[in-house]
């Protein structure tokens, strides 16, 4: 055989082995049923409106795009809400699978949890109410103020390091009141939740100082089961979808920030 035929012999025997490859991935998922939680942080993420039994929002378009390529079953074909520490326990006690909602990859849960890449990274702000405190440009006004952050996030540290009186919250939309009322003087969050927030109610008159920071706890992946058979083929796809601008398009869709 000369040269050039074994070279092409070569690439088909290649081309094969990676259709093979592509196909056994393509398959490895269908029919398998998942069992997905979002956790409803708020849109653009996850967050639900009008019908409980099905959330919207970024990590829900994704998730829908997975199911799509992958070809597996959501579980009574939803998405469950549920709030992220509960969600991590079924991820720990085998009876969740994924779970979305605006999720941070941080070194910490990383030795807890398998993880997707990350699709989308923002930071930490500053929402405050432009009636009450219109002065607030920089997380350093808020010293000496009524600060509120989630409990258990990486916010309470900031609050607290700029000398702001913090007080824990567990429901976002009901602390955004709190600071349009003028019970809190602000608040300390995830960037894009908040942003949509002040974006989509103009009448609670708040907004959001321009500074972001702590980026590097606000890398939104999905988690999974430490040992999770599937993370590799999800993981995979998921890059798929970054490289080849699906997820571009899904952040766009949602106006994310």
């Amino acid at each position: 055989m000369g040269l050039r035929n074994k070279i092409a012999a070569a690439m088909l025997a290649a081309g094969v082995m990676a259709f093979s490859s592509v196909s056994h991935a393509i398959g490895e998922m269908e029919n398998v049923t998942v069992t997905v939680f979002v956790n409803p942080i708020g849109a653009p993420l996850g967050f639900l409106e009008t019908d409980l039994t099905h959330p919207q929002g970024i990590d829900i378009d994704i998730i829908y795009e997975l199911q799509r390529r992958l070809l597996f079953n959501l579980r009574e074909n939803r998405i469950f809400p549920l709030q992220r520490s509960e969600g991590f326990a079924r991820l720990q006690n085998g009876t969740a699978d994924i779970v979305i909602g605006g999720i941070s990859r941080t070194p910490e849960r990383e030795k807890l949890f398998a993880f997707t890449p990350v699709y989308f990274g923002s930071g930490l702000t500053v929402v405050h109410s432009k009636v009450s405190h219109p002065e607030m440009k920089t997380l350093d006004d808020v010293k000496g103020l009524r600060v509120g952050y989630e409990r258990g996030s990486s916010a309470e540290t900031f609050a607290r390091q700029s000398g702001a009186n913090a007080v824990p919250f567990d429901n976002l939309t009901l602390a955004l009141f709190e600071v349009a009322n003028g019970d809190l003087d602000a608040i300390i969050y995830d960037r894009p939740p908040v942003a949509d927030f002040v974006r989509m109610v103009p009448s609670v008159n708040l907004a959001t100082i321009d500074q972001i920071f702590n980026e590097e706890a606000c890398q939104f992946a999905f988690a999974m089961p430490k040992d999770y058979k599937y993370a590799d083929i999800i993981n995979a796809t998921i890059e798929e979808m970054l490289q080849d601008g699906t997820i571009e398009a899904i952040l766009k869709r949602w106006e994310a920030q």
